[in-house]
């Protein structure tokens, strides 16, 4: 089932993907994105379709450091981790002093627009193709929900950003457009993928896009807009369909077996491929993973996440999300990892990565998909869209909270939603966006030295903006 399209997929990433990146650095990330296939016939289609797929798990989009970096090492839940002395450039994230010139800032600018570059090349290349209309029209569709993926972490990194939609691009790829035209684009896409994706997928296809992914990323559109009753009534289509549930059991919610649950809405399939490295290349697990004995422990659980946990009495959650050394898990394996780790004086890892023993790849996790989008959240997101609306929102909090033994709150306030939502979806890459929507960054972050004038927005990379001969504006106070 996670070798989905495994064979397309060795010809294209081997190939196109891994000189496209060669290529692309040669260019600014908005400008010119090289086509890296000639699209000419069906074939030429599906490479390209599963080229957007494959590129996800890449180190440049979510298999690597710069989107642990910037959404959760600048929040409250994380700390860099690791041995004290190894990369001790990401503590300048965790306290406010990283620069416009850091190459993680680059990173995630040029990676993706580098994935926008491969949906426009589905977009703007197969209408042409001569092949079966409704697998055209499926593979557009996917590419729309995907560039609108990528423009809705862009949007929420830098603000408005330039808006490419075809190749080659000219010069508004150093256009820089306003956040709220960057987010009706995004809604744009999504709206224009939903009428066409399919409502399921088989298993062969597991991992590939479908109408409820678009709408879950929809709903969370509306949600950062504030749309409310847009975001509730999308959510409530979620729960009155019936196609979605809770796993009941919050530990092995994350474990290999149960990818694709009836919890699942769109993962990113990390596979491993015995004796092929290029192939196998995500290393989201293997970087978080216990240090020495599954990864590099790296983006480990803070002591305020853990506090958290115990104030709200959460321990089926505090279990699964944080392993302290010396922890057994339930899959029996002993947490070891270092004895020494920077920034705590408890060493400590995440559990939503970790990988148990009996997987042959568990020391670079490459048997662990990433989780993009769960049922939980579309249940904290109607929660929160309820209150907004004067409408039920405890019904929705309490199914979450049921499944880990927490009681019920009969008449939530925002602030217990958003507690729910540091607690259910810790380590999953979303704190640190959360607390500047909910403004409530200014706040829990001022130790760490936010400042509410600057730090809503990462810089523009000073380097993109050089390229652009100044055409691309910085953002405030940078």
């Amino acid at each position: 089932m996670k070798r989905f399209f495994i064979s397309v997929l060795a010809i294209t990433i081997l190939g196109a993907v891994a000189s496209s990146c060669k290529d692309y650095m040669e260019f600014p990330p908005e400008g010119q994105v090289p086509q890296v296939l000639n699209y000419q016939n069906a074939n030429d289609a599906e490479a390209g379709m599963v080229s957007m797929y494959a590129y996800l798990r890449s180190w440049d989009i979510a298999g690597g450091m710069n989107y642990l970096t910037l959404s959760e090492l600048t929040s409250d839940n994380i700390i860099k981790g690791s041995a004290p002395g190894d990369g001790s450039w990401a503590n300048a994230y965790n306290i406010y002093q990283f620069t416009k010139d850091e190459g993680q800032l680059r990173s995630f600018w040029r990676g993706r627009y580098q994935a926008i570059g491969f949906s426009n090349q589905i977009i703007t290349k197969v209408p042409s193709i001569a092949m079966d209309q409704g697998v055209k029209d499926r593979y557009i569709a996917e590419a729309k929900f995907l560039r609108a993926y990528h423009y809705f972490n862009l949007v929420r990194a830098f603000g408005g950003v330039p808006i490419v939609d075809h190749v080659p691009v000219g010069p508004e790829g150093n256009i820089r457009r306003s956040a709220e035209e960057t987010w009706d684009f995004i809604e744009k896409d999504l709206n224009e993928s939903i009428a066409v994706l399919p409502d399921a997928v088989p298993s062969a296809e597991l991992g590939r896009a479908t109408k409820w992914a678009a709408k879950f990323l929809l709903a969370k559109t509306y949600l950062y807009r504030e749309k409310w009753s847009q975001c509730k009534s999308l959510t409530d289509e979620f729960i009155a369909s019936g196609k979605f549930s809770l796993y009941p059991n919050f530990y092995k919610l994350f474990r290999p077996e149960q990818e694709f649950c009836s919890e699942s809405i769109f993962e990113i399939v990390s596979t491993h491929i015995s004796g092929n490295d290029r192939l196998s290349n995500c290393q989201y697990s293997e970087i978080q993973g216990v240090r020495g004995q599954y990864g590099w422990g790296w983006y480990v659980p803070s002591d305020n996440l853990a506090a958290a946990f115990d104030a709200a009495g959460d321990v089926v959650r505090k279990k699964a999300t944080i392993l302290y050394r010396g922890d057994v898990t339930p899959d029996g394996d002993e947490i070891k990892g270092i004895e020494i780790m920077d920034g705590t004086s408890i060493p400590r890892y995440s559990g939503k990565a970790y990988v148990p023993s009996r997987f042959p790849s568990q020391y670079s996790g490459r048997d662990q998909n990433i989780r993009i989008m769960r049922f939980a959240e579309v249940l904290l997101m109607n929660a929160e869209a309820a209150i907004h609306t004067s409408s039920d929102a405890a019904t929705s909090l309490n199914k979450v909270r049921t499944r880990v033994s927490l009681p019920a709150i009969s008449n939530p306030t925002l602030q217990q939603i958003w507690n729910e939502r540091r607690l259910e979806l810790a380590c999953e890459q979303d704190r640190f966006w959360d607390l500047v929507r909910t403004g409530q960054a200014a706040s829990a972050l001022a130790t760490q030295g936010f400042s509410a004038g600057k730090n809503k927005l990462f810089p523009i990379p000073q380097e993109e903006v050089n390229l652009s001969a100044g055409q691309l504006s910085q953002n405030p106070g940078w």
